[in-house]
């Protein structure tokens, strides 16, 4: 115990085959470690690798995700702090979640790399022999673009924001023109309705535990959009 002074552990919850009991253990695992921060990621899974794991350790049953997910919140809560929805620090000495950045533009690079610039998410290619050809020749490395809609921009900040756990009300102004009311009406309205905000001043929104589940299910269909992506891509080399 205590070894581990700057490790952050990665771990999956809501397999098939997981129990309440595994969960518990898991977690009671973890506090022992002595590891400083812990990051779990929900099963993310895109169709095809769904229908892998139904062949072979049984049916993904996200039914059950906001139960494992709230026993992790409250074992971990007496050592560790939330960093993120899904990332915990123990506290007093936490790290850093790979996914909260100060700046919501960045560049990826090599094969299959995202990024995100000037409202656009560009897809580098997926093929190594492509991906090198196209350097050699002083080319991006991108194949595909998407352009955001100003509604998309909004709600991707919406959701990387609260992710991290605030949202800032006057920067969202200042980038988008518009209150987050008028710009999310639906989302805002649906979120207090179901108690998702711990704070809902004129400066600021942060997150009960409902609602820091709430930007886990959000992000994990987030990265099974991207997984589809890459699953679309893989099959087209």
């Amino acid at each position: 115990q205590g070894f581990f002074h700057s490790m952050n552990v990665d771990m999956i919850f809501n397999f098939p085959s997981q129990t309440e009991e595994m969960v518990r253990y898991d977690v009671q695992m973890l506090k022992e470690s002595g590891c400083n921060q812990t990051t779990f990621y929900p099963l993310m899974a895109s169709p095809s690798v769904e229908a892998s794991l139904k062949r072979t350790v049984g049916k993904v049953d996200y039914a059950r995700e906001a139960r494992y997910y709230q026993i992790i919140s409250e074992g971990l809560s007496e050592s560790f702090e939330p960093a993120s929805a899904w990332t915990f620090s123990r506290t007093g000495g936490g790290m850093i979640d790979e996914y909260i950045v100060d700046y919501e533009e960045y560049i990826g690079i090599g094969s299959g790399a995202f990024s995100f610039v000037n409202g656009g998410l560009l897809v580098n290619t997926f093929s190594l022999q492509n991906y090198g050809e196209r350097i050699e020749e002083g080319l991006p490395g991108a194949v595909q673009k998407r352009d955001f809609s100003k509604h998309d921009l909004m709600r991707y900040r919406f959701l990387m924001q609260l992710f991290g756990l605030r949202l800032d009300k006057r920067q969202f102004v200042r980038d988008f023109g518009v209150t987050i009311d008028r710009g999310l009406p639906m989302e805002m309205t649906y979120m207090r309705t179901v108690g998702a905000f711990a704070t809902d001043t004129a400066d600021e929104l942060t997150l009960t535990p409902k609602g820091r589940y709430l930007l886990v299910a959000m992000m994990r269909q987030f990265f099974i959009g991207v997984n589809n992506v890459r699953d679309e891509a893989r099959s087209a080399i």
